[in-house]
């Protein structure tokens, strides 16, 4: 793909792009990650209801060779559809189906679960990322936090300020400053946390 030139309809060449990592071509399958399988549906489901049942027909996001699904009626639906068989498989109007489009076979075993990550490292990834910018990105970015939280309450002022401390001592002192608030009791509160 090369990029060499703005779109010519903004409208319905960006605002109606549907793009969801579930739009997949034949031989490319996703793997098991638990994230990217819950972006699988989510992503599409959001298009959905964004753009529109019919958002694969629209002309930008229409895959480049025919597609039988069997999808039919719905608002801005642009085909003609005639018959009413709209699932698989159906004797009515068999679809046929490719085997090597087929996902691959993959035995699973063991039990769903819902658990905190072992090691977040919250404030060591803030920190980092802190550190990773320049030094007027650092600036802007100080500033504007500061002058942020300079009008929040004290309680919340203060636990947010002692976050961005124990990100980093330099950060969190910078931002305290701007945001008139109390570095003894930021921290007081940030020798509490634990990353």
């Amino acid at each position: 793909m090369v990029l060499k030139r703005n779109v010519g309809n903004f409208f319905q060449e960006t605002e109606q792009v549907a793009l969801a990592p579930s739009n997949l071509i034949k031989g490319i399958e996703p793997s098991e990650d638990r994230l990217l399988q819950g972006r699988l549906f989510s992503y599409a489901d959001t298009q959905m209801y964004r753009v529109g049942a019919n958002a694969g027909s629209l002309p930008i996001n229409q895959p480049r060779s025919a597609v039988n699904n069997g999808n039919q009626d719905g608002a801005l639906n642009p085909n003609r559809t005639r018959d009413m068989v709209n699932y698989q498989p159906s004797r009515l109007q068999p679809r046929s189906t490719t085997d090597s489009a087929r996902y691959s076979q993959l035995a699973l075993s063991g039990t769903t679960q819902q658990q905190g990550i072992t090691r977040e490292q919250n404030f060591k990834q803030a920190g980092d990322l802190y550190r990773a910018y320049s030094k007027s990105e650092q600036r802007d970015l100080v500033n504007s936090f500061g002058q942020s939280l300079a009008v929040a309450d004290e309680q919340s002022k203060h636990i947010i300020l002692s976050y961005l401390y124990k990100a980093d001592a330099e950060y969190g002192a910078r931002v305290t400053k701007i945001a008139e608030g109390d570095l003894a009791r930021v921290k007081a509160l940030a020798a509490d946390l634990q990353d």
